[in-house]
C-alpha cells in the first residue's frame, strides 16, 4: 500500500518538467501539489492493495478462542473450519 505513496509523488515531481517548473517559480504550490499527489496515490494504491487479499478467510477449530471450539453444527457434526467475512 504505501509504495505508490512514498515513491510516486517525489518521482512526478521531479521528473516532470512542467511540474518541476511550476514549484520553481511559485514555491508555494508545492505543498497542495504534494497533497494532491499523494492522494491520488493512495486512490490508486489502496483499491489494487485491498484487491489482492482475498476477502472471505477460514481458519481451524484448533486456533479459535476455547469457547468456539466446541461448537457444533445444526446436524451434532463439530465444525471443523470457520468462515469469515474480513470486512475489507
Amino acid at each position: 500500500l504505501q509504495a505508490p505513496v512514498y515513491f510516486l509523488p517525489p518521482l512526478l515531481m521531479g521528473s516532470i518538467p512542467v511540474l518541476k517548473n511550476a514549484i520553481a517559480r511559485n514555491p508555494a504550490i508545492g505543498v497542495p501539489l504534494t497533497t494532491y499527489l499523494v492522494l491520488v496515490s493512495f486512490g490508486i494504491g489502496l483499491p489494487s492493495t485491498v484487491a489482492i487479499f482475498p476477502q472471505m478467510a477460514e481458519i481451524d477449530v484448533k486456533d479459535v478462542e476455547d469457547e468456539f471450539q466446541g461448537l457444533s453444527g445444526k446436524d451434532g457434526v463439530p465444525y471443523q473450519k470457520y468462515y469469515y467475512n474480513k470486512g475489507l
